[in-house]
């Protein structure tokens, strides 16, 4: 197996959650490369801003030398500095696990986010995918044969039966069937067998046959060029074993850790095993949890922390089977041994040039499922790590570099994550003043016995005034272009704000006055009135 390694890279502004087995492609656009030469190709993968796909991937390669090329950059869409890798499987089954590629890459590390390397592919399907956490990135890359090496060559399949057998060659109680194919150019695509019909089934692992009688297996292989073999026939007779009539005995033992209740701390293993005096142990079978019966190859490992139930079998060569067995084990987890998860999240108005203008807010979040956090840090520029309680203003104009990091209450700290960011000057910040004005004829009580003018305007030392706007009665506000006249009988109320250039909108304020029919002689003729006229 090669082992390739990617630079490890300095920061990362967000974390991508190891993906679980799966075969779904996941990148935007899959990019299909075109065939070519093997020395001569060049695969390349790019990523962006997102954590669910790869921006291109390529999805077809031929068997060879290959360069591979892993870009997360800039230059490729990423624009928050996210760091990402690039994996191929090496353990999923079904897949090639022939060449071992790991490679993170960041548009802050040293090569700038694009990293190479060399590689030897076979026929076949490779899985990649990100292996950092909350990423959820992955597809496949299927390599065929180069030109000029055509398989034309179907593969050879042998097929071999097992199990206790009589003077006459005839199986007693049970037989074994297992098919093996090799193919020495493109590779073994699918075997497949009959059992007495014609559906042909896909071949998984042995096939155990118990009951009595002449059987037909018919069984196949097909290479990965699509080459079929002729398919081969062979005759299994099983007959009962007419002397063994008593079931195998089944015992099971657990190993592991136990604690004060007799729980088994992180992990328990369980061995099975059975015993038969007549015709021998054909297989051991069990159960988890209620799911289906699993043959029973190697001891069982549990690891989930919780209460397991086991139900456990065995059969005898004569086909026999015991009575079902339980066994119950409890794991309980282990001390705490992984760090909390940490992010951080820059909040502020952003120019055309992905700057913070006059501001920016800080807020960091962890997360541990385990002891729980115990605290968050960040240090801002080289000045010392400070302990984070609240979201933090940042005011400072120019280029900014953040160090955050967070301990669990078991004193797992997690990997120190880099963000950064750029605050330009702001300009104008201050809101415009704006003021109004009631005019009209009034009673003794300051009451409105008439028609009321009502007059705004504002004024800005920086920027100018943009709009001035208001709401008579709660109605939606609008623009103010000139004085307008409230002649309803009633209590009013006007609100209304200014903006100036910068964008700055002052408070809303309001007057409230009342309009009533007149009972008397006015106080005074209309002009406007001192105290009403307000200004904010």
């Amino acid at each position: 197996m090669r082992i390739l390694r990617g630079a490890l890279v300095a920061g990362t502004a967000a974390l991508c959650l190891l993906t679980g087995a799966t075969t779904a492609a996941a990148f935007a656009e899959p990019v299909a490369a075109a065939v070519a030469p093997a020395a001569d190709q060049v695969l390349t993968w790019t990523a962006n801003d997102s954590m669910t796909e790869y921006a291109s991937a390529p999805a077809t390669a031929v068997a060879g030398t290959a360069t591979i090329v892993f870009e997360n950059s800039t230059a490729t869409g990423n624009t928050s500095f996210m760091t990402h890798s690039l994996t191929f499987d090496t353990s999923t089954p079904g897949y090639n696990h022939d060449v071992d590629v790991n490679i993170t890459a960041s548009p802050l590390d040293s090569e700038g986010g694009r990293h190479e390397v060399q590689a030897t592919l076979t026929p076949g399907t490779y899985r990649y995918y990100c292996t950092l956490p909350g990423h959820t990135m992955s597809g496949e890359l299927v390599v065929t044969e180069g030109p000029g090496e055509e398989d034309t060559t179907p593969p050879e399949v042998t097929a071999q039966v097992d199990g206790q057998t009589d003077a006459d060659g005839n199986y007693l109680g049970s037989a074994t069937l297992t098919l093996t194919a090799t193919d020495d150019s493109s590779g073994v695509d699918t075997v497949e067998y009959t059992l007495d019909d014609d559906n042909y089934r896909s071949y998984d692992g042995p096939v155990t046959i118990t009951t009595p009688g002449a059987h037909n297996v018919h069984y196949r292989a097909t290479d990965k060029a699509g080459n079929a073999a002729e398919p081969k026939t062979l005759v299994v007779n099983v007959v009962q074993n007419s002397d063994d009539t008593t079931a195998p005995t089944a015992t099971a033992t657990v190993d592991g850790e136990q604690n004060d209740e007799g729980h088994y701390v992180g992990s328990a293993t369980v061995t099975l095993a059975a015993t038969d005096t007549g015709s021998g142990v054909d297989a051991i079978e069990y159960t988890r949890d209620g799911g289906a019966y699993t043959a029973y190859s190697q001891p069982i490992v549990l690891t989930e922390t919780g209460e397991h139930t086991l139900t456990y079998r065995a059969r005898d060569k004569a086909g026999n089977t015991s009575e079902p067995q339980t066994l119950t084990v409890t794991v309980d987890p282990l001390g705490d041994g992984v760090a909390p998860y940490v992010t951080a999240d820059l909040d502020g108005e952003v120019n055309t040039e992905g700057s913070y203008v006059g501001k920016a807010t800080l807020t960091l979040a962890a997360n541990d499922t385990d002891s729980g956090v115990a605290s968050v840090e960040y240090d801002l520029d080289g000045a010392g790590y400070v302990r984070y309680g609240q979201p933090v203003t940042l005011t400072g104009v120019g280029t900014h570099m953040l160090h955050y990091r967070a301990t669990d209450r078991a004193g797992n700290v997690s990997a120190v994550q880099m963000l950064s960011f750029t605050i330009a000057e702001a300009g104008d910040v201050t809101a415009p003043v704006v003021a109004v004005q009631l005019a009209g004829p009034q009673n003794w009580s300051w009451d409105y016995v008439g028609p009321v003018t009502v007059t705004l305007s504002a004024t800005d030392e920086s920027s100018a005034v943009s709009r001035i706007q208001y709401s008579v009665d709660g109605a939606v506000f609008q623009r103010y272009a000139e004085p307008f006249v409230i002649d309803h009988v009633g209590t009013h109320t006007i609100r209304y704000r200014a903006t100036d250039e910068a964008g700055n909108t002052s408070a809303t304020a309001s007057v409230t006055f009342t309009v009533v029919a007149s009972t008397g002689p006015s106080r005074q003729a209309p002009q406007p009135n001192p105290a009403f006229e307000r200004m904010v």
